[in-house]
């Protein structure tokens, strides 16, 4: 059996929210681009306006802000057949307050804010859709702020690692402390079993 397209992989991932007509799959058809990010380069960064929303068809991405001391906090990671960026950054123009960066050789199909807005006109019908797909994406915060209340370090690993047990393994780890809002070394001791 043939890998499906890319835009096989987007249209199964909207025909979870929407019966995906022949019409939307011919116009998405012709405003995807497609573009592969290197490993550690950035994908959309903190400080700049967001151009366009992505999906990722293969590899990884973590999402991160830069502290005013100069920190990373890394805040969520994406996987491929998810949304990358922010719909309402892209709607608003505002200034990303985020950063997103690839973890891995990632493949991202993306849409302008132009032909975005040119879509949701066409089909009004997925302005629905994307408030269920906004409310999906909610629930990974609610996961982080859930976690980040749990006072053990071994407790919030091991949430951690129920979350993303599909995915730990493409994770590094410095990732992982950052999320677990501790350091690698306190980390390197709770997977030794020492905390």
């Amino acid at each position: 059996m043939n890998e499906p397209t890319n835009i096989e992989k987007l249209i199964y991932f909207l025909s979870k929210y929407i019966e995906v007509t022949q019409e939307e799959k011919d116009f998405l058809q012709n405003i995807i681009q497609n573009i592969i990010f290197k490993k550690k380069e950035i994908i959309h960064q903190q400080g700049k306006i967001q151009k366009n929303i992505g999906f990722i068809v293969k590899g990884s991405a973590r999402v991160f802000y830069i502290d005013d001391s100069g920190n990373e906090d890394t805040f969520e990671f994406v996987f491929e057949n998810t949304t990358i960026g922010e719909y309402r950054n892209l709607i608003t123009q505002e200034i990303s307050p985020a950063s997103a960066q690839a973890m891995e050789e990632t493949e991202v199909i993306y849409i302008t804010k132009e032909d975005f807005l040119e879509f949701m006109k066409k089909f009004p019908q997925y302005y629905t859709v994307i408030t269920e797909i906004m409310g999906d994406a909610l629930s990974s915060g609610i996961t982080r702020n859930k976690m980040s209340r749990i006072s053990s370090s071994r407790e919030r690993y091991e949430e951690f690692c129920k979350t993303y047990d599909d995915f730990f393994q493409r994770i590094p780890l410095t990732y992982i402390a950052s999320y677990l809002n501790m350091t690698l070394a306190t980390l390197s001791r709770v997977r030794a079993g020492k905390l």
